[in-house]
């Protein structure tokens, strides 16, 4: 079995790409797709999200991991309704494990949308988001425990379709594909803006219809 420093995995980007082959770029099909969405004339941010997008712009660099989560990812989410009933449910803090190239990996996701077995566990995983991180100084580097729990999901998907990611970073969004040992990421969304925030929303939505295809 080859040596690897699994703590150091879990946190490092670039270990993590440079372990397993990762081939890293800015443009592909699959990650375009996603990202071109049409935001509807007229629409404009729900007051209590609007309220929540000031209230990041005005102290967000000052919240921690909780205040993040509570004060303006729980808006997001819930207006963003991107669960497909009985396809796709969001599930927060759950450990996910497994073996990639022979190498036992685990992590823990702060959110994953994954077809639900029952009522409350995650059985096909398609879309993952770590955040609450301040920045590649912090301790704990978001892109690098988002790219392990892909690596992990396509693994128990047997690379029979495609992940999904988003990484935060403050107040930026940096949304990713993974494809075999494809790996693609977006410019950053900035939240406190706007226009940004409804990019945001919407191709959070557009989730909707990518996994409804995928339970076809």
């Amino acid at each position: 079995m080859k040596k690897l420093d699994l703590k150091k995995l879990k946190y490092d980007t670039d270990h993590v790409i440079a372990y397993f082959g990762i081939k890293k770029d800015r443009q592909c099909v699959l990650l375009d797709e996603w990202l071109q969405v049409t935001i509807d004339n007229g629409y404009t941010l729900p007051p209590p999200l609007e309220k929540q997008r000031q209230k990041l712009a005005w102290e967000g660099d000052m919240w921690n991991e909780e205040e993040l989560k509570m004060h303006f990812l729980s808006f997001v989410f819930f207006f963003a309704d991107f669960e497909v009933p009985d396809k796709a449910k969001l599930f927060y803090e759950r450990p996910l494990s497994g073996m990639v190239q022979d190498i036992p990996l685990s992590v823990i996701c702060d959110a994953m949308l994954a077809t639900p077995l029952g009522i409350n566990t995650p059985k096909i995983p398609y879309f993952f988001l770590q955040e609450f991180k301040k920045g590649k100084k912090s301790q704990d580097d978001a892109e690098g425990q988002m790219l392990v729990a892909m690596l992990l999901a396509q693994e128990q998907n047997n690379h029979q379709q495609a992940v999904y990611g988003c990484y935060l970073q403050g107040k930026y969004w940096h949304f990713t594909t993974l494809l075999d040992q494809h790996y693609c990421i977006s410019h950053s969304y900035d939240a406190t803006k706007t226009e940004d925030l409804m990019q945001i929303i919407y191709i959070l939505r557009h989730l909707t219809q990518i996994v409804t295809t995928l339970n076809n």
